[in-house]
């Protein structure tokens, strides 16, 4: 067939921006900046659109709007799977570190973590992890644990540890955040009655289709700016109150930049 070349899913793969894009290896180090860094890239890709698509000055034409709402509605899922790595590996930073946790016991973790969650190791998904060194463990077992589009579930995770992590309002924002997130991925972007009752802030406009205004993406960026800090901060003032005496350099290193939460816009963390 002539014209542009068919290609398999796969192939489309491109290398990505270095720059620009967030790793792996960010996530593992610090997981709070990493997130930040993806929130503040994908407000900079809504506001260039923002800039650049058609309009007389004031409106937008209907292509320009229609194509607007539809990259803005498709980014929150993105900025929240991000969010979640940032959760699950906070978790398995924290229990890499746990040794240098006063009075941690492994029975006793286990035990608190298993009344919270249902969980097992699958032997396949272990499998995965061969050749990448003891540091996976911690990832490996908050890959096992189900629940991180909840902030309460994931609250009492972090309980486990004897640490406190997202505060009732902020638990209360999430919470909005994941349902829409859940409507726009699983009922084909409609805000169903059912799921409206789930959450407080959506109860009144159920049965309603998912758009969003033009600044909502840059809006989302700002408020996890605030979650992320009071969270990752209230975790690590909770650990460092826990830790034992005598803890070395280079695992004071690790910690320190486990907490560590930094951005491009540091206006937004004040």
């Amino acid at each position: 067939m002539a014209g542009r070349p068919q290609k398999e899913f796969h192939e489309y793969l491109a290398p990505p921006n270095r720059d620009k894009h967030v790793s792996h290896e960010e996530y593992l180090s610090s997981p709070a900046t990493a997130v930040l860094k993806y929130s503040v890239e994908a407000k900079s890709a809504a506001d260039l659109c923002i800039r650049r698509f058609k309009n007389d000055g004031e409106n937008y034409s209907p292509d320009a709007l229609d194509s607007l709402q539809h990259i803005v509605t498709a980014m929150l899922p993105a900025i929240m799977g991000h969010f979640e790595t940032y959760q699950r590996y906070l978790f398995a930073g924290v229990f890499e570190l746990s040794p240098y946790l006063r009075n941690f016991n492994d029975k006793e973790f286990f035990q608190k973590l298993g009344k919270q969650s249902s969980f097992a190791i699958d032997p396949v998904r272990l499998a995965a992890y061969r050749g990448q060194g003891p540091s996976s463990i911690g990832v490996l077992l908050s890959d096992a644990l189900p629940g991180w589009h909840a902030p309460g579930k994931v609250n009492s995770y972090f309980t486990c540890f004897g640490l406190n992590f997202f505060s009732d309002e902020n638990c209360s924002r999430l919470s909005t955040l994941w349902q829409l997130r859940h409507s726009i991925v699983h009922t084909g972007g409609t805000l169903t009655l059912a799921d409206s009752q789930k959450v407080s802030s959506l109860s009144a406009i159920g049965e309603s289709q998912i758009a969003f205004e033009n600044h909502f993406i840059y809006e989302v960026s700002r408020k996890l700016h605030k979650i992320v800090k009071e969270s990752t901060n209230s975790l690590e003032a909770g650990f460092r109150s826990q830790m034992v005496a005598n803890v070395n350099d280079a695992a004071l290193r690790k910690i320190e930049r486990l907490f560590e939460v930094g951005s491009s816009h540091s206006a937004w963390l004040r």
